[in-house]
């Protein structure tokens, strides 16, 4: 597990690298700020214990001394098999990974949401994998309402309801070892909001992204009655899809191919092929690389006026 000192030395290029270095060493008297306003008590996790990497991290934890605000920061660790279930859900036997804090009360049904977060990358990530950071949901669909993503090393944003995305954001190299500030703007109603033409408005490390390729129409789109009945669901962590698929590839280049059967997970009138949808009971001859990410500085608002300047 990295040593605390080594976090110092990658703080440096941090944003705001400075401050954060007197803040974890007590050096400078800094205001505590309010604790993560996306509330941790109203969550539940998808995965509990240690990671089954043997690293001996816990795939959930408060990190005390690496943080930005408050008293911690929150870390999450997806090691090789760790996967997560509720009622009626198994990730284990459905091809994925996943350790994430979601949102327990299903049922938020904002029109015009704001989300504030800032989430520090290992510099360890691989960058040939694919992982959800954030995503929100609603209750009996399968398909996420959106996904900011850090796929092959590029971060996006997946507006999953339309089958739209903005690629591009911003690439690992410019994010591993260092916090990335996020402000989020979505508008789940049909109607535009005054001060912009997109559903979506984003800001990555203050500089305001294109997202009208992507979000230029009512972001639920035939699943706004699920929404208007059952609301949404704000979740943020590591969620790895289809992991069969990567480790398949990983064992091609590494030039032991394997036989596997295949698997289609057929929901909401498409399909999308895998190569098993049980890969936690193989012996692969790969292993999937420990995936390290922390969350900090979370704020949730109900507005439909432009709050940037109050949430940077």
């Amino acid at each position: 597990m990295r040593h605390f000192l080594d976090f110092i030395k990658l703080a440096i290029t941090s944003v705001g690298g400075s401050i954060l270095i007197m803040m974890v060493l007590g050096i400078a008297s800094v205001p505590a700020l309010a604790e993560n306003k996306i509330s941790t008590k109203d969550h539940w996790q998808s995965y509990h214990g240690e990671t089954k990497a043997g690293t001996g991290e816990k795939g959930y934890s408060k990190d005390y001394e690496f943080k930005i605000e408050g008293k911690y920061s929150e870390k999450f660790v997806l090691g090789h098999g760790d996967c997560g279930y509720d009622q009626g859900w198994n990730d284990c036997k459905s091809d994925r990974g996943r350790i994430e804090r979601v949102q327990y009360n299903h049922k938020d049904f904002g029109r015009h949401k704001w989300y504030r977060f800032s989430f520090f990358i290992d510099p360890e990530w691989d960058g040939s994998s694919k992982a959800s950071l954030a995503q929100v949901k609603t209750k009996g669909v399968r398909a996420p309402v959106w996904m900011l993503r850090l796929d092959n090393g590029v971060l996006k944003l997946e507006m999953n309801m339309l089958d739209r995305r903005c690629n591009f954001l911003k690439t690992l190299p410019k994010m591993a070892g260092q916090w990335t500030d996020v402000v989020m703007f979505v508008n789940y109603s049909k109607k535009k909001v005054k001060w912009t033409d997109d559903y979506v408005a984003l800001w990555i490390d203050g500089k305001r992204e294109k997202t009208s390729q992507c979000s230029n129409e009512p972001v639920l789109g035939k699943y706004a009655s699920s929404w208007n009945k059952q609301g949404g669901s704000f979740r943020y962590g590591i969620y790895h899809g289809y992991v069969s698929r990567e480790l398949y590839q990983k064992a091609v280049e590494a030039g032991m191919a394997m036989k596997l059967k295949g698997w289609d997970d057929d929901h909401n009138g498409w399909s999308i092929n895998s190569k098993t949808n049980d890969p936690w009971s193989i012996d692969w001859p790969v292993k999937l690389k420990v995936k390290r990410v922390w969350f900090d500085n979370m704020h949730m608002v109900k507005s439909k006026k432009n709050l940037y300047e109050e949430l940077k």
